[in-house]
């Protein structure tokens, strides 16, 4: 089994689409049809079933294959970059995911009192995503560290607490609610209010709180920010999510907090894989990030954060 014949498989199931791979891979369509049919062979399984034109869809074989292969190139890769770490030849990266709510001033002010104190120079590559697709490059070896949510099953992850956000319910500043210092939920029945779906990891902990409570409730966003803008646009909206500082961008929206929900109620979490080897730099970033969080500096701007956020509700 060929190397390339790997990483074609990869680009092609994230695409899935035979004309974007071979132009994202720099070979001619048939050399990557021949290759993938090859990959089939070898493997003994259909992985990709025809859809529309150039399209293609995974079969489930495929989406088993991908996860397996991802984690396989991720860790080759890895290897590689250790071994020229040892041998001092490698260009050091941090790969780090976040959550938009987490690019507050605490940690910004954390992440660059590490870069000041680093005794090597490196590069960050930053991606912003949702908690569940960030556990899933985590166990890919996509990402080295994650600041992220939760979720259920995530056993294999070291979590080191770091932030968390107050439930609040948004409100536009013309809607009748908007004078309110806080809600009771015994106060939202009969209204119809957007909150968070199935699939977000602040779910688990916001049914448990309403649970018994009758709300109408509209499963429908992922984030926060979303909510935020439909609120700030529609004064008749209401939506029940997690505060952040993302929704001071928008004037017209008023944040209430919830009487029934604690202050730290959504909490949040530097994550990475137990037991897994790691280039030297991102090791020391996870014991420098490890020790900070808990000092009294960066509590004091977590607390501040809150006391702003309580004073301006």
């Amino acid at each position: 089994m060929r190397t390339e014949h790997l990483y074609y498989f990869k680009c092609l199931a994230e695409v899935l689409n035979y004309t974007q791979a071979s132009k994202l891979l720099y070979i001619g369509q048939p050399t990557l049809s021949a290759a993938i049919k090859n990959l089939e062979k070898e493997v003994g399984a259909t992985l990709f079933v025809r859809s529309k034109g150039s399209r293609v869809d995974l079969t489930e074989a495929g989406t088993c294959f991908y996860d397996q292969v991802t984690l396989s190139l991720s860790t080759l890769e890895k290897g590689c970059s250790i071994a020229q770490e040892l041998d001092g030849s490698v260009q050091k990266t941090i790969r780090l995911g976040t959550l938009f709510a987490m690019q507050g001033k605490a940690w910004s002010t954390a992440v660059a009192k590490f870069r000041k104190e680093c005794p090597v120079d490196f590069s960050l590559e930053t991606q912003y995503a949702y908690t569940p697709d960030m556990l899933r490059k985590l166990r890919a070896g996509a990402l080295d560290v994650a600041f992220c949510s939760r979720m259920p099953g995530d056993h294999d992850m070291e979590h080191v607490y770091c932030w968390s956000l107050p439930l609040v319910l948004a409100v536009h500043k013309t809607h009748p609610l908007a004078n309110k210092k806080e809600i009771s939920l015994n106060e939202l029945k009969g209204i119809s209010i957007f909150t968070y779906n199935k699939q977000s990891s602040v779910s688990p902990k916001l049914e448990e709180l309403v649970d018994g409570y009758d709300l109408d409730l509209k499963r429908n966003y992922l984030d926060d920010l979303c909510m935020s803008s439909f609120v700030a646009s529609d004064p008749d909206s209401v939506a029940l999510f997690c505060y952040s500082f993302l929704c001071d961008v928008y004037d017209e929206l008023v944040c209430i907090p919830i009487v029934e929900a604690p202050r730290d109620f959504h909490l949040m979490y530097m994550t990475y894989v137990k037991d897994r080897r790691r280039l030297k730099v991102v090791q020391e970033f996870i014991d420098f990030m490890s020790e900070y969080l808990t000092t009294d500096e960066y509590k004091k701007m977590h607390e501040e954060q809150h006391s702003f956020w309580m004073r301006k509700a």
